[in-house]
């Protein structure tokens, strides 16, 4: 497959409502149809070689694909070496639209320099929030690094933290995904694309993520709010 340059590259639309598979992708393809984007999560793949998965994927659908690999560490379950897992990100960019790549990874520049598609660098924090700097710091690495889209995924631990989630995505100078995980932020999947969150991800057979809702409903709930 041909490298596409930066002009060439997909853009988007924003906001879109990403899909999540895993296992049986192909299968479970057909109860996406709401979804604008697919994400497929590699790690999750077990039965077949994850980039044939891809491929078979690639082949059954037109709407832009994005590519993951998350470890244990990062709410996934890949058990490889880091350099097993940059060379599937890489190869996984051949036949995806996207790539997402944490920004704590050991190789992420490695990566993001590898890959010559837009790239979605992600922060998760699965016990609570960064305080306002730390947040505004991991901001401005994602942006250094050259993230197509940041992704910043968070646990609000009151109602006030879920305001800062809103206000930090008003202040947003790049495509940025805001995500608040766990039942305080459950309702900010929904919201948070209304005040410019760039990507919400939704499950279609089992939530990967503390607080995910599924396809349905999110596409629901964001209908109703519109």
């Amino acid at each position: 497959m041909a490298e596409e340059g930066p002009s060439q590259r997909p853009k988007a639309r924003l906001p879109a409502v990403v899909a999540v598979l895993g296992e049986d992708a192909a299968g479970c393809l057909p109860l996406a149809g709401e979804a604008d984007m697919i994400e497929l999560r590699l790690d999750l793949i077990a039965s077949c070689d994850p980039l044939d998965a891809l491929r078979a994927l690639r082949k059954a659908t037109s709407k832009p694909i994005i590519a993951t690999v998350r470890i244990k560490s990062e709410g996934g379950a890949f058990l490889g070496s880091e350099a097993e897992r940059a060379d599937l990100l890489i190869e996984a960019a051949g036949y995806a639209d996207y790539v997402d790549v944490e920004l704590l990874a050991k190789r992420c520049s490695k990566i993001i320099s590898a890959i010559k598609k837009p790239v979605i660098v992600s922060y998760h924090d699965f016990q609570g929030m960064p305080g306002e700097e730390e947040l505004a710091d991991i901001y401005e690495r994602m942006k250094r690094c050259g993230a197509a889209i940041a992704k910043i995924a968070l646990t609000p631990q009151s109602r006030k933290d879920n305001l800062r989630i809103l206000r930090f995505l008003s202040d947003a100078e790049m495509p940025l995904c805001m995500i608040g995980m766990g039942e305080w932020a459950k309702h900010l999947r929904a919201i948070a694309p209304l005040y410019g969150s760039a990507l919400t991800y939704a499950y279609v057979a089992k939530s990967t993520a503390p607080g995910q809702m599924s396809l349905h409903d999110i596409c629901l709930a964001i209908r109703l709010l519109q």
